[in-house]
């Protein structure tokens, strides 16, 4: 799909904004995460995965019962660090 949009300011910066057809094709929503790049004078913009909160990451980490291990072992010291 194509379309022809208008850059508009928003703040300090420049906005676009993306018309329904193509929120709903890609499946867009508000807060979703795009990659921008350029490739010569073109933009590319991507749809990326969802970043995961701290607790959605935590919980990512957590044993198979869903709780999270209650210590971790670093290792040995690398440094002088204090224990």
């Amino acid at each position: 799909m194509v379309k022809t949009m208008r850059i508009n300011k928003w703040g300090d910066a420049l906005g676009i904004r993306f018309p329904s057809e193509i929120v709903k094709e890609i499946s867009l929503k508000e807060k979703s995460y795009v990659e921008i790049r350029t490739n010569g004078d073109e933009i590319i913009i991507k749809r990326t995965p969802e970043l995961l909160s701290l607790e959605e990451l935590i919980t990512k980490c957590a044993d198979w019962d869903g709780n999270p291990p209650e210590s971790y072992d670093w290792g040995e010291p690398q440094g002088r660090e204090i224990f």
